[in-house]
């Protein structure tokens, strides 16, 4: 069985019972956003939903890792950029970056990532910066092509040694209270790089049998796919962050490597991330997108994650019927024995 998930967000509030009767079989709940509270109230109303129309419901909590991101703007609250503009990335809340040229990172320990020559892109590839100069906690950077920097934009650094921790403080203790409540079927863990990500987790979980996710969204992880699938219940190609991480056009290949190192160990994996935004501006998921996701069904893909079409997209239930439909075409996944659900 090929699962689909949504995430829950502004435009799934309320429709979680049509949702799974449009083909939903769980849901995925980012503890990146509100608290853990919200998230296990959130996950009573997705399974009492479910219920409702005879579906099960496989929920995940979402841990969020460590994301790095810029700071407020106290000016503008965005900033266009052409090749050749130089700034400086400093460690600090806020700047006024059109005045004074300086880029807030609230987060210091970023600055450990970089080294001279590094590219750094902003948000989902707003603006990519390169890194010219280093000096502590200062960073002197040149933008590489047109583009904006939008304040409080995620920052992400290409390359085998950017390493954002899996398990943060807040992801420790949201850990948890994760595992004190049956409400949560798994967790899914952001950035993970290595085995020891995937075992200090379940070492947290204190015994708890609980499904784990190793979402795969850097070079790292993809360099590591192997150890991490001999280690994790399900693995993710996280395609958000992993197409930042490294050169764009090595994406398809990343992916693949995902589903071989998944299809190894015998462990069900995930496509995440754009599978079907085409509905934001058609009736149907663009031609691509159809493609895109029919080929990785038949290459075994046995969960897929919609984000963006059910957080904030315009037709949620539209974005489930028709990967729903893809599914029901194209899935060929045979992995036996999996924790789904």
């Amino acid at each position: 069985m090929t699962h689909l998930w949504i995430t829950l967000g502004p435009s799934s509030l309320g429709l979680e019972a049509e949702l799974f009767s449009r083909g939903a079989t769980g849901s995925r709940l980012t503890f990146s956003y509100g608290t853990p509270e919200l998230q296990l109230e959130r996950a009573r109303t997705l399974r009492k939903a479910a219920q409702e129309v005879n579906r099960t419901s496989f929920t995940v909590a979402d841990l969020a890792g460590e994301k790095f991101r810029l700071g407020e703007f106290t000016g503008r609250p965005s900033i266009p950029v052409t090749p050749g503009c130089r700034f400086v990335l400093a460690s600090g809340a806020s700047s006024d970056p059109e005045h004074d040229g300086a880029l807030p990172v609230p987060d210091q320990s970023f600055f450990g990532h970089l080294t001279l020559g590094d590219v750094i892109t902003v948000g989902d590839g707003g603006a990519e910066l390169t890194v010219v100069d280093l000096d502590g906690a200062l960073a002197g950077v040149e933008a590489v092509s047109t583009g904006v920097i939008d304040q409080t934009r995620g920052l992400t650094v290409r390359g085998n040694d950017f390493r954002p921790r899996a398990l943060t403080t807040k992801d420790r203790s949201d850990l948890r209270f994760v595992a004190q409540h049956e409400e949560f079927d798994a967790v899914a863990l952001s950035f993970v790089s290595s085995a020891r990500d995937v075992m200090d987790a379940r070492d947290l979980l204190g015994g708890r049998d609980i499904t784990l996710i190793a979402k795969i969204e850097t070079a790292l992880g993809v360099a590591n796919i192997r150890e991490i699938c001999a280690v994790a219940d399900m693995v993710m190609a996280a395609r958000g962050d992993l197409a930042l991480s490294i050169p764009w056009v090595e994406l398809p290949e990343a992916v693949e490597r995902i589903a071989e190192g998944a299809a190894g160990a015998r462990i069900p994996w995930i496509l995440a991330t754009q599978v079907a935004e085409g509905l934001e501006r058609f009736s149907l998921p663009t031609r691509a997108e159809i493609c895109d996701l029919a080929h990785w069904l038949a290459q075994g893909c046995a969960g897929v994650l919609l984000s963006y079409e059910t957080v904030f997209g315009r037709n949620a239930i539209g974005a489930v019927s028709a990967v729903d439909e893809l599914i029901g075409r194209w899935s060929t996944s045979d992995v036996t024995g999996a924790p789904l659900g």
